[in-house]
């Protein structure tokens, strides 16, 4: 009779198996075992992450900067490696296992993600640019290769430490006990990046705004809130850019009381763009993700 857990280890080693069914099967095993922590990690992983504050550490990638011009084409645009723009040289990845096996197959060795315009607007600003253009953040895709083999390596080391424990499965099925023994085991996942980027989603479409009229105000006002609990919380930040921002905030609350779509949209954009000047990271990803959403 097979053992689902030798099972699991042996394909871990199979560099012709896809990332794909090796991610499924360690996720139908962490669902018999009843192991929500490993369940909840690989259910990410394979259909992709959602939110910024669950993604592990191992999805970060290292970004290079270029600006396009219109005599050269893409030149570099050189990003600070210290300061509040520091941040930027580290990116999100959200994708799902499948679409990232799908951009390891397209010929370009490079990758690219469009920078949200708020904050494109934000760099050519501070930079010694003579012209307005377009800014895109790029990075290698083997940097996907890297994650994709990093989660691969965790589910072997958690099928090995299953094995140590004596939970084997067999003919894909586990005993009482077998279960009884997992739920005791202390799952260790990767941690999460403290501090929030920018950059937003890493995917291969624009993160541009679309106002069709289609602004859920209510829900809106929930992240209004949360802007408003960052702000109050950040006493050692500069008062004068803490007071700016909450003035636009307020601004902000007044349009969504007047369900005034287009004033919300720009309003929405300052302080996007403040946040990102002032070093409010986590702002500026809350802004920017909505923007890009609608």
């Amino acid at each position: 009779m097979a053992k689902l857990v030798i099972e699991l280890q042996k394909e871990c080693l199979n560099p012709a198996l896809s990332y794909a069914n090796l991610f499924q099967k360690a996720y139908f095993i962490a669902q018999k075992l009843e192991q929500k922590e490993m369940v909840d990690f690989l259910k990410n992983e394979i259909n992709g992450y959602k939110n910024i504050d669950e993604l592990p550490d191992i999805r970060y990638v290292d970004l290079t900067y270029k600006a396009f011009n219109p005599m050269r084409g893409w030149i570099p645009f050189q990003i600070p490696s210290t300061g509040i723009y520091s941040k930027l040289l580290k990116g999100p990845i959200f994708l799902s296992v499948g679409e990232m096996q799908k951009f390891l197959d397209v010929e370009d060795s490079v990758l690219n993600t469009v920078v949200p315009f708020e904050l494109q607007r934000e760099l050519i600003k501070n930079s010694n640019m003579f012209f307005d253009t377009e800014i895109k953040a790029f990075f290698s895709k083997t940097q996907l290769v890297r994650i994709l083999d990093a989660v691969k390596n965790q589910i072997l080391d958690w099928s090995i430490d299953l094995e140590r424990k004596g939970i084997l499965g067999e003919d894909y099925i586990f005993s009482e006990k077998e279960k009884e023994i997992a739920k005791t085991m202390t799952i260790i996942i990767n941690g999460n990046v403290n501090g929030a980027n920018v950059v937003g989603k890493m995917t291969n479409s624009s993160a541009t705004v679309n106002n069709n009229g289609k602004i859920d105000f209510d829900s809106l006002k929930k992240i209004v809130d949360q802007v408003k609990k960052e702000l109050e919380k950040a006493q050692t930040a500069d008062s004068e850019k803490v007071v700016a921002l909450k003035e636009k905030v307020e601004l902000l609350e007044r349009s969504i009381g007047n369900r005034d779509e287009s004033s919300v949209i720009e309003t929405l954009k300052n302080i996007a763009m403040g946040a990102v000047s002032s070093g409010f990271w986590s702002i500026g990803t809350t802004i920017t993700s909505y923007l890009s959403s609608l």
